[in-house]
């Protein structure tokens, strides 16, 4: 049993060494975009934007008991409320890898709107000629097919084919310029200076500008009066993709919040990008992974805050229950 244990340990150890090897061979060569940024969304006080500080204190201390550096609140254009531990602050770059694939779902929009494509159901081996010939780019935004690695990727290919742009040119040119965000990096997909850009994580950017793009999606992908998408196509990517699915396009719309059109973004450590478009409202908390004892509710902070919002109402008795989900009497 000891030899076993040993031979276990090895491969344990180089299963390590193997993911550490990856993510340095990675990051050896990121793509580092500069960018000298705008001014940030303008402040208001939460009286001025309909918000209950109550509410917003509620939230806070949630999050202070659970290893949280950034509690920022936007809405309606506007930065209403932040909060922050330690050194963190407004302009602190951070790494949220697990939102960088709703910016290759946000590319397509874009390309949409140019008309570089105009068929979300069109194979993707029109794009790419070794793609699944039953692939589609709205499959892969849907994440119907693979993995959310392997479909961003390929939905950053299809982009880098009908714009003749690198990933990192396509984020510049058709995200971040036009919102005026500032300095971001990307990683490759391997050491070579001339590899794909990844799609499908490590993005690193300020919190500021992680709050305009949150921006961008709760106002239905126009951002300071700039349109990003054509009319209704972020609805599309913060909605279920079908009857009952978890997911939008790269987005999180599954759970049980105050209200019902909430959709979220995800990256390790529990950091969420909170999206309620019918309010206007957007909610970033930045941070570690709460401590086990404390547990973590995923409708705590915002619901803590939607509550406390102007225009919300609360859900009336049957609503939104699907009566085909019940069997006749």
């Amino acid at each position: 049993m000891k030899k076993y244990g040993y031979l276990a340990g090895g491969v344990a150890l180089a299963l390590l060494a193997f993911v550490v090897w990856r993510c340095t061979a990675d990051s050896a060569h990121p793509v580092r975009v500069q960018l000298t940024p705008g001014p940030s969304q303008p402040r208001v006080s939460p009286g001025e934007a309909g918000m209950d500080p109550a509410g917003l204190e509620q939230a806070v201390v949630y999050a202070g008991a659970r290893n949280t550096r950034a509690l920022v609140v936007g809405r309606g254009g506007h930065i209403v409320f932040e909060k922050y531990w330690g050194d963190t602050t407004f302009d602190t770059s951070v790494e949220l890898s697990g939102f960088t694939p709703v910016l290759a779902a946000l590319g397509v929009g874009s390309a949409l709107n140019d008309r570089l494509i105009v068929n979300l159901d069109a194979p993707v081996a029109n794009y790419l000629p070794d793609a699944a010939a039953a692939t589609t780019l709205r499959a892969l935004l849907a994440q119907e097919d693979g993995d959310v690695a392997t479909n961003a990727n390929l939905v950053a290919r299809v982009l880098e084919k009908v714009t003749k742009q690198t990933f990192d040119v396509i984020v510049v040119e058709r995200l971040w310029k036009p919102m005026e965000g500032g300095d971001f990096t990307l990683a490759r997909d391997g050491a070579a200076p001339t590899a794909a850009v990844r799609a499908d994580c490590c993005m690193r950017a300020r919190i500021g500008d992680w709050m305009r793009l949150g921006e961008l999606l709760a106002n239905n992908g126009i951002f300071e009066g700039n349109e990003f998408t054509p009319p209704q196509y972020v609805k599309l990517m913060l909605t279920p993709t079908h009857k009952e699915s978890p997911v939008g396009y790269f987005t999180r719309v599954d759970g049980a919040f105050a209200a019902h059109d909430v959709a979220r973004l995800e990256a390790a450590g529990k950091q969420r990008l909170w999206i309620v478009p019918s309010l206007k409202l957007v909610i970033l908390r930045v941070g570690g992974e709460p401590p086990a004892d404390r547990g973590w509710d995923e409708a705590m902070i915002p619901d803590s805050i939607i509550r406390g919002t102007s225009g919300w109402q609360r859900s009336k008795v049957g609503e939104g229950v699907d009566p085909s989900k019940f069997a006749p009497h």
